[in-house]
């Protein structure tokens, strides 16, 4: 989505001083996402389309409202209320939110130094998480049906069919798709929810001084399995030369903080195929919105099924290895 024109009138909407400096963020690829400097401060401007559906913009907000109060070592988004005292806007029909700028700078996409750190302070959001007890918008709930995820995918099949692979390669996602549906079910069955965060990558989360400053984009958040925010994380690793040993490092400081029980250990190759289909439905769904290039997709599916062939041959490793992550909190 490319930025509306007259930013500075979008602007005006959240009282915010002229001048003003605007520059794009080197993230946030899936919605317009703009940084803003002026006289009252620093802040970030996000115009959604990845989702922009209006009740879960209004728990996202309600959920950052209540973080804000928890006790966290590191920050999380906070709205700004516009002229009208509403923290949502409208800009080109998409809603629209200004948010307070945290200092510190987003890691690399492999975490880079600060692997551990990121996993702890998931653990500790995770954990803050979990005693939320009612909302006044209802959290978006996600069941590990694949054909739910997105308004514009209602069969996983054919979702493989448009993610732009050819032949042979569609047969075999679409064989780990059938795979992944089939274990959805028992294991939401088994596992225990909670608020997740729903979306963690190492460009979420902000570093400042070798200290995690903030943990960022909660656009996805709602009601999942506690352990799918480990196995989101996760998924980061398949295509690292060292994937096991970084998952290991990943889940040891997330596990210091947060142990997991047995069966959502036992789990986490069963999730790491489910987050595959979320991640082939979500970029087909963008596709078949005109929000995304098959050119975009096409790279996503590939490493969909990357990930479903190495969870095939080292699932079992992984589990035998995460064992050791069910440790004593810190």
């Amino acid at each position: 989505m490319n930025p509306p024109g007259d930013l500075d009138a979008i602007l005006d909407g959240w009282r915010l001083p002229r001048p003003r400096t605007i520059a794009p963020a080197r993230e946030g690829y899936q919605n317009t996402t703009l940084f803003v400097s002026c006289a009252s401060g620093e802040y970030v401007l996000k115009i959604y389309s990845n989702v922009a559906d209006l009740a879960h913009r209004r728990f996202e907000h309600e959920l950052l409202a209540r973080l804000a109060l928890a006790e966290l070592p590191f920050g999380v988004p906070r709205p700004v209320p516009g002229t009208d005292a509403n923290t949502l806007r409208f800009v080109d029909g998409r809603p629209a939110v200004l948010f307070a700028r945290i200092e510190g700078e987003a890691l690399p996409k492999d975490g880079g130094a600060h692997l551990q750190p990121a996993a702890a302070a998931l653990a500790r959001l995770d954990a803050v998480l979990a005693e939320l007890g009612h909302f006044d918008h209802r959290p978006p709930r996600f069941e590990g049906d694949l054909e739910r995820v997105h308004p514009f995918v209602d069969d996983i099949g054919e979702a493989v069919e448009d993610s732009g692979l050819d032949v042979s390669q569609a047969r075999l996602l679409h064989r780990a798709m059938d795979r992944a549906s089939e274990l959805a079910a028992p294991v939401y069955a088994s596992l225990p929810r909670q608020v997740t965060h729903g979306d963690f990558a190492f460009g979420n989360t902000l570093v400042k001084d070798g200290v995690v400053t903030g943990l960022v984009d909660f656009e996805h958040a709602g009601i999942d399995v506690r352990a799918m925010d480990l196995a989101a994380a996760l998924y980061r690793f398949p295509a690292h030369e060292n994937a096991l040993g970084e998952c290991e490092s990943f889940g040891y400081a997330y596990g210091a903080v947060l142990p997991l029980d047995i069966t959502e250990v036992a789990a986490l190759p069963a999730l790491l195929l489910v987050r595959s289909g979320v991640f082939v439905a979500h970029w087909v769904g963008r596709y078949r919105a005109g929000l995304a290039t098959i050119d975009e997709v096409r790279p996503r599916a590939a490493r969909a099924l990357f990930t479903a062939d190495w969870v095939e041959e080292n699932g079992s490793e992984l589990v035998r290895r995460a064992m050791g992550w069910i440790g004593e909190r810190v």
